[in-house]
């Protein structure tokens, strides 16, 4: 993984669903709190994977939780982070309480198309503001003599949602600054936006498989990216490479001479079809992955299948070792 994107402030993940999206911000994570950065994992209303996979037992829910050394963690759900966002500008829950308990104000909001997914990515952003030590949003008129207060996590990395929700979640904020009168919410979604096309503070990252249709998702969603929004592209992540060391040496020459043909031996026979089948896979992978080097010819970064079905902090750990550039 280039160091550049652990020097970030925000990432956004997507790609198609089941490439393993939680997965990948969990070894980002362990990469970046490794050199010391503070990190928070914001997910969108997940399935719970991520405390597992990081050593914490239980849910993560709405309200952020440390899961693992210099790792933070929330869960956001739409209702809640409505709930979050609203305080931020009304100031006090009574008003807040007041106003959202209106039959006609929730029905108007739920007929807002892409609020739910505004709420969580503005949620997000807003942990990007958060000051150590404070509550509240960084504000470069807190300044003091000493420099400007310090961030509260040094990198948020939203696990978003797959490809076409990703695209239409962070359309938003542009589409609030054209539609709605000053305010609250139109000076939020150009600090919001600001993020978003600032190449040295975000990128979004597609994480996908080797196999053709994650693969043809990806060359869409970074096409819809370059297309319909003004942000950076970090690498495509190929999660779940399968291994080579049957595509080479003396294995690989048995496969050749055999070919298919029985030996004679069925236990012999069985072991060289599971054989040609993971040398098959591999070479259909390698296939895939040259084709993405040119469309949608973004740096690749490569992450070994791992020979497990419940990751924990030992595989996380592996794969983070890998986006640092380790064995």
């Amino acid at each position: 993984m280039p160091s550049a994107l652990t020097d970030l402030r925000f990432l956004v993940l997507s790609g198609k669903g089941g490439v393993g999206r939680t997965t990948v911000a969990a070894a980002i994570a362990r990469a970046a709190a490794a050199v010391g950065r503070r990190v928070l994992i914001a997910q969108t209303d997940a399935v719970e994977r991520l405390g597992k996979m990081l050593g914490r037992p239980g849910p993560i829910g709405s309200t952020v939780t440390n899961i693992a050394p210099g790792i933070d963690a929330v869960n956001m759900t739409p209702k809640e982070s409505l709930h979050q966002y609203a305080l931020l500008v009304l100031k006090y829950e009574a008003v807040y309480r007041a106003l959202f308990a209106s039959r006609a104000v929730r029905g108007f909001l739920s007929a807002i198309p892409g609020l739910d997914a505004y709420a969580m990515l503005g949620k997000a952003w807003w942990h990007t503001t958060e000051v150590r030590g404070d509550d509240h949003r960084a504000d470069p008129r807190a300044a003091v003599a000493g420099g400007p207060p310090r961030p509260k996590y040094d990198l948020v990395i939203l696990d978003g949602p797959a490809s076409g929700h990703a695209i239409a979640m962070l359309k938003i904020p542009g589409a609030i600054i054209d539609a709605a009168p000053a305010g609250p919410l139109v000076k939020d979604a150009r600090a919001l936006r600001d993020l978003l096309s600032d190449p040295n503070r975000t990128a979004l990252v597609v994480v996908t498989r080797p196999e053709e249709l994650p693969a043809s998702e990806t060359r869409e969603l970074v096409s819809a990216a370059r297309r319909d929004l003004h942000i950076a592209l970090g690498p495509v992540i190929v999660n779940v490479v399968p291994p080579d060391r049957l595509s080479h040496g003396p294995v690989a020459t048995v496969l050749d001479r055999f070919g298919g043909r029985p030996s004679g031996d069925p236990a012999l026979d069985a072991t060289l079809d599971i054989a040609a089948g993971v040398r098959a896979h591999r070479q259909t992978a390698e296939a895939v992955i040259a084709r993405l080097q040119t469309d949608p010819g973004l740096p690749l970064v490569l992450l070994p299948w791992l020979p497990s079905t419940d990751l924990g902090p030992r595989e996380i750990d592996q794969l983070a070792a890998k986006l640092m550039g380790r064995p």
